[in-house]
């Protein structure tokens, strides 16, 4: 063979060789990304609280790498769906492929995508589109996490980071910092209303939430350089920053607001939740406290452990928190107070709204149940299905199954109906009903009663002994709070004056909002092209006087005395402090049934 045709034949052998190298690759690289989706299809036919159609989950997976793809209208149509077209002269039949059948469908379909689609799409994203789609067809609340979520999730609920220690917000392209943390290596060197204009040296115009993150956080010990503009201040000034672990309080508002009367919020359930309320209800108690009104308002759950053990500070040993149930009638599960109940009990009110879910309604369920406290506000949310963690191997990602469902100590599901319409389901959740009107918050619901004969209900959800209306503020009020210029005032108000009172008591029992301060405050409004017509600040002016006020608090003191001027004004909790009448009256006949005095 002359040199000529070698070369041919060598060039011909290495196109076909190129080419079932690619042929190989796609093959090889669709399986690598499938594994993911197969380990997640594995797993929700093994530990799903209820068994599912497999070819349901096919198709739903499908469905979600059609939607995961950037460009036109892509539309999949399952064997099930062809069967309800009527073809006369060809009637479809539905296949039923078995477990090898259904693998090779999804294969066939990731290569096609991959291969034909109008776009280059990564294989990790047609990968995160099946497992969506399969979990989307199973309930609202099954998810999954890749491995940044992962990470972010465990770092919330552990309770504590490490960095500066700042609340932050981009307002309009700039960094301003909200609160400093109490405790934190901030506290003391920045103040709400600050605005941070480069890190490093670095300008933060346009910088971005992740960003922020990116630079202020670090390891502890290691220090960071900020410029920051501050009111009443003429140029930007230097300070640095040593990095720490700062502790996030998941127990963060808590206050005597009368000799006997305690208030505290609990804005998630995280690792140290029971611990912090210990520690709480123990200086309280030893404060005079008598009666407790425990906010759950916003509080969208977190551990069970948690909520187990916050329960318990205000049950007795042995009492029913909460159980659950899962696909077969063995996996049951109960969890009860462990500690005895140590003197006489509180006289407990919980407020609860639209957003407390899971967690926070296990602990108003427990309370109501139990006879222990009263609950006053909205019908919870109403999200009683348990995820089990999953870590996924393929990719160091997470799993958020549903295995089991909640129940209170008189077999309420807490979980409402659903559908696969997801939004649709959220927005059900956050729609309220008539307060006053109690059939219309009723009417559908079973009902069950508790030991002292009081009547509560079922059908999803907490619903409150007292339903109180919601607080909706004005489109005014909003596109303030939206502004940022509610905060930039006070700072500002602060900053240009330097007599202050002595400390927060003070300020908060004597401290008025002036006419002068209002004059101002319209002025700074037509600055910045606010509309402040003179109609909405004459009617918003008790609203203005307390929001300024705490403003002003934030500024001096920080987000803890903020919290207690807005709470001065907050209807709810007010309207929640009537029914402590009646609460009292159930902690006396729990006294009673356990024997103690009263």
């Amino acid at each position: 063979m002359n040199r000529r045709w070698l070369i041919i034949f060598l060039f011909i052998g290495l196109g076909v060789a190129f080419l079932l190298g690619l042929r190989f690759g796609e093959t090889t690289g669709a399986r690598s990304s499938l594994k993911l989706v197969f380990e997640v299809r594995n797993r929700i036919h093994q530990s799903y609280v209820e068994e599912v159609d497999s070819m349901r989950v096919i198709d739903a997976a499908i469905d979600g790498l059609v939607a995961a793809l950037p460009e036109g209208s892509n539309i999949y149509i399952s064997p099930a769906e062809m069967a309800e077209v009527e073809v006369p002269e060809r009637p479809i039949s539905t296949p039923r492929l078995d477990d090898r059948g259904q693998v090779a469908l999804l294969e066939e379909v990731f290569r096609h995508v991959s291969r034909q689609y109008v776009a280059r799409v990564s294989a990790d994203t047609l990968s995160r589109g099946l497992v969506w789609g399969m979990l989307a067809a199973l309930d609202p609340h099954s998810s999954y996490l890749d491995a940044d979520d992962y990470a972010e999730m465990a770092e919330r609920f552990r309770g504590d980071f490490e960095g500066i220690g700042i609340y932050f917000e981009i307002r309009q392209g700039k960094l301003m910092v909200i609160a400093p943390i109490v405790g934190s290596p901030s506290y003391g060197k920045l103040r709400a209303g600050d605005q941070i204009v480069q890190i490093e040296g670095v300008s933060t115009e346009g910088i971005t939430n992740e960003q922020v993150m990116k630079k202020l956080r670090g390891a502890p010990g290691t220090r960071v350089r900020v410029s920051v503009n501050r009111q009443g201040r003429g140029e930007p000034f230097e300070v640095v920053i040593q990095r720490d672990r700062i502790e996030v309080h998941s127990v963060p508002y808590a206050y005597l607001l009368r000799p006997d009367l305690g208030y505290i919020r609990i804005t998630r359930f995280a690792e140290t939740t029971g611990q912090e309320l210990n520690d709480i209800l123990e200086e309280l108690l030893a404060r005079g406290m008598e009666r407790l009104l425990l906010d759950l308002r916003g509080n969208g759950g977190g551990l069970l452990s948690q909520a187990v053990e916050v329960a318990d500070s205000f049950l007795d040993r042995g009492e029913l928190v909460v159980y659950t149930e899962g696909r077969t009638p063995q996996s049951r599960q109960e969890y009860r107070a462990e500690r005895p109940l140590e003197g006489y009990p509180l006289s407990l009110v919980i407020l609860i709204d639209h957003g407390s879910a899971s967690a926070s309604e296990i602990v108003a369920g427990a309370i109501q149940d139990l006879d222990t406290g009263l609950i006053a506000g909205q019908t919870s949310f109403g999200k009683g299905l348990v995820q089990e963690q999953f870590p996924l191997s393929n990719n160091g990602g997470l799993l958020l199954l549903t295995v089991a469902r909640y129940y209170t100590p008189l077999g309420r599901l807490i979980q409402r109906p659903y559908t696969d319409d997801l939004q649709a389901y959220i927005q059900e959740g956050l729609d309220d009903f008539d307060p006053n009107s109690v059939d219309s918050l009723r009417a559908t619901k079973s009902i069950f009663h508790t030991a002292m004969g009081r009547a509560v209900y079922g059908g999803g959800g907490i619903t409150p002994d007292l339903p109180l209306g919601e607080e909706f503020y004005s489109d005014f009020a909003l596109n303030l709070f939206a502004s940022g210029v509610l905060s930039d005032f006070s700072s500002h108000w602060v900053g240009t004056r330097e007599s202050w009172r002595d400390g927060f008591d003070p300020f908060r029992e004597h401290y008025e909002i002036s006419q002068d301060a209002l004059d101002a405050f319209r002025q700074y409004l037509i600055e910045r092209d606010i509309p402040a017509p003179d109609e909405e600040l004459t009617a918003h002016r008790d609203f203005l006087r307390r929001e300024l006020k705490a403003g002003i608090a934030q500024v001096l003191w920080g987000d803890e005395e903020r919290y207690r001027i807005r709470l001065e004004g907050d209807q709810q909790m007010l309207q929640a402090l009537d029914l402590f009448s009646r609460a009292d009256e159930l902690a006396r006949a729990r006294s009673a049934r356990s024997g103690a005095g009263y």
